[in-house]
Parts: structure tokens; C-alpha cells; sequence
């Protein structure tokens, strides 16, 4: 009976630790489980935010801040390739002018006069020829002089009026001319036709545009030793004929779209520039 009891004591101590293992193994398991609710809590109050007005809010501005800082990006690339080609250009066009004036270091000299006319004007009064009705001027004998001086003294040093590479006048060069003039002329040829004229009013030069809509006139500031449009930031051209050429495959105005096509020369015998370089 001794036996017995003691057999029967160390089957229930074996039961019991059996018991408590099976416990102590239940317990990590229950700890997880009771984890996972968290989890799935974190879960589902997430996708509840994204469904809030509030949420959805702050992601479309976030989104629309990202797209102009790009288009931003994108804007600043651009402009610094478009400067970058001006400035290679404006490089190129005074590299030119320089190698041309170089190159030939005689002094310039004033275009032969052209051959007189066969048949004089019939009609003179005060000893001078009467300028037929379709091209005489409305400009008063003191401005027009002012004009032609300030043209031979500080204009004609600077190559106004020639050709870049030859002593010879440019083709769309043209005098002092009022603007309804320089539309007669105009009217004749094609759109995209144009001529540079001597201002009737400033001491300065007109840019007359022949359009599809009608005559355009574009003042240029020849104010300092370069020649450039009035306005606002505008390209710096070393001669006039730089500035010509310049705008022979760039437009003057980006609405516009003017490229300067086809030079329209004199109509008469007689050059209207004469007076400049006689």
C-alpha cells in the first residue's frame, strides 16, 4: 500500500507540470492573437482617413504642388536653352562684324551718285526743282537737316544703311521717308516685304513690315553705338544689317510671327537716300 501511494503521488506530479507547460505554451499564442485586433484596427482607421474629404483635400494640393514644381523645372530649362542660343548667336553676329571690319581696313566711302535724268522737271521755283506730288515730304527744311547731320556724323561711321560684308547700300535701306510713304511702297509687293527707313520725326530709324492684315512700322532705338527695337528687353545688334538678318528667320514679334522675306528697294531712279551721302 506504501508503493502505492507513493506511485499514485508522482502520476499527479507529472499531470500537474504537464498542465502548467501546456499553459505557459497557450500563453504567447493567446499574447499574438490579442495582438492582431491592433493591427487590423490600424488597418481600418486607415482606409476610414482616406475616405475623409479632408484627406482626399490635402492629397490633391500635394499633387498639384508636385506638378508646378515640374512645370516650374521645366520652365527654367527652357529659358535658359532659349538665352543660351540668343547669347550664341549675338557671339556669332559680332564675330562676324568684327572679322568683317578686319578684313578691310579701307576707309569707307560715300556710294557713286547715280546717272541724272534724262528729262528735268518742267516746273522750278526759287531755283530748285519742284519734287513731284508722289514723293514729297511734310517735313520742315530744319528737321529734315538736323536729321541728315546727325545721320552723316554719327550714322554713316557706323556702316548705317550697307551691306554687312560690301561698301555697297543695302537693298531695303531706304531715306528719310514718312510712313505714308513707305505704305505706297509697301502696297506693291507681297507680304513678308519690308524696308528700313530714316525717321521723318526722331533721329532714329522705322522698320516698315508688309503683313497679310497691312503695314506694320517698328521703331528702332539707334540711341547708342547698336541698333535694337523699343521695348523691353530686346536683343542688342551690332549694325543695322545684323539686325535685318537677325530677324530673317526669328519674327519680330512672337504674336505676329513677322520674318522679314523680302527687301523692297527703290522705285525711282533717283535713290531716296541720296541726301544722306551726298
Amino acid at each position: 500500500p506504501g508503493i502505492k501511494l507513493i506511485i499514485l503521488f508522482l502520476l499527479q506530479v507529472k499531470e500537474a507540470q504537464r498542465r502548467n507547460s501546456g499553459e505557459e505554451t497557450a500563453a504567447p499564442q493567446q499574447a499574438v492573437s490579442q495582438s492582431h485586433p491592433s493591427l487590423e484596427s490600424q488597418r481600418t482607421l486607415q482606409k476610414s482617413d482616406e475616405n475623409e474629404p479632408e484627406w482626399q483635400e490635402s492629397l490633391r494640393k500635394s499633387k498639384a504642388a508636385d506638378e508646378k514644381r515640374r512645370s516650374l523645372a521645366r520652365q527654367a530649362r527652357d529659358d535658359y536653352r532659349r538665352l543660351s542660343l540668343q547669347g550664341i548667336h549675338r557671339g556669332k553676329q559680332a564675330d562676324i562684324s568684327k572679322a568683317a571690319t578686319a578684313g578691310d581696313r579701307r576707309p569707307l566711302q560715300y556710294p557713286p551718285l547715280p546717272p541724272k535724268p534724262k528729262l528735268l522737271p518742267p516746273i522750278v521755283a526759287n531755283g530748285r526743282p519742284i519734287r513731284k506730288e508722289g514723293i514729297q515730304r511734310t517735313i520742315s527744311n530744319s528737321t529734315e537737316e538736323s536729321i541728315i547731320k546727325w545721320f552723316k556724323e554719327e550714322q554713316f561711321p557706323l556702316r548705317a544703311g550697307y551691306q554687312k560684308t560690301k561698301d555697297t547700300i543695302a537693298p531695303w535701306f531706304h531715306g528719310i521717308l514718312t510712313s505714308k510713304k513707305a505704305e505706297e511702297l509697301l502696297n506693291k509687293t507681297l507680304p513678308g516685304s519690308f524696308l528700313v527707313r530714316v525717321s521723318e520725326k526722331i533721329k532714329g530709324y522705322v522698320l516698315s513690315y508688309r503683313s497679310v492684315e497691312g503695314c506694320k512700322h517698328f521703331l528702332i532705338d539707334a540711341s547708342s553705338d547698336s541698333y535694337s527695337f523699343l521695348g523691353v528687353d530686346q536683343l542688342q545688334h551690332s549694325t543695322l544689317a545684323d539686325l535685318v538678318d537677325y530677324h530673317k528667320d526669328e519674327p519680330i514679334t512672337s504674336l505676329g510671327k513677322e520674318l522679314l522675306l523680302y527687301p523692297c528697294g527703290q522705285e525711282d531712279q533717283e535713290p531716296d537716300y541720296i541726301s544722306l551721302f551726298a
